[in-house]
């Protein structure tokens, strides 16, 4: 939490911007689709368009998306360099969980004191902790 210049509070949230790019990007069902194929295990992109019903070039548009946001990792076949596998990028899930969850923990959510600040200014009490 910040004081601006004004006096004013201003509440600030460590890693919004990237909570915000996570979640717009996962409000696309076929991605939510994919990131729950691949929570049971690394696929290829046949793998994913023949279980998900989906024509490969969607679902590889998809895993770009999702790569972009480190959400997912592709790693190469040893065997056969044309073949990528995909996995979820469990650090950054954890970091993607931790970010969640702490935006709406409930903890967060404070009353406002109904005799307080009933001025519509923010009284000096109240000024330090954003609590108005």
């Amino acid at each position: 939490m910040t004081v601006d210049s004004a006096g004013g509070v201003q509440v600030q949230f460590v890693g919004l911007a990237q909570l915000a790019s996570w979640l717009k990007t996962l409000c696309e069902q076929n991605r939510m689709r994919i990131l729950c194929f691949l929570m049971q295990g690394e696929r290829g992109v046949c793998d994913l368009a023949d279980h998900l019903d989906l024509p490969q070039n969607l679902v590889s548009h998809h895993l770009s998306v999702l790569r972009e946001l480190s959400l997912v990792r592709a790693r190469r076949d040893e065997d056969d360099a044309r073949c990528i596998h995909y996995s979820v990028d469990r650090a950054a899930l954890a970091r993607l969980n931790a970010l969640y969850l702490g935006f709406f923990a409930a903890e967060r959510d404070r009353p406002r004191g109904l005799d307080c600040c009933s001025g519509g200014e923010c009284c000096p009490e109240c000024r330090p902790t954003g609590l108005c």
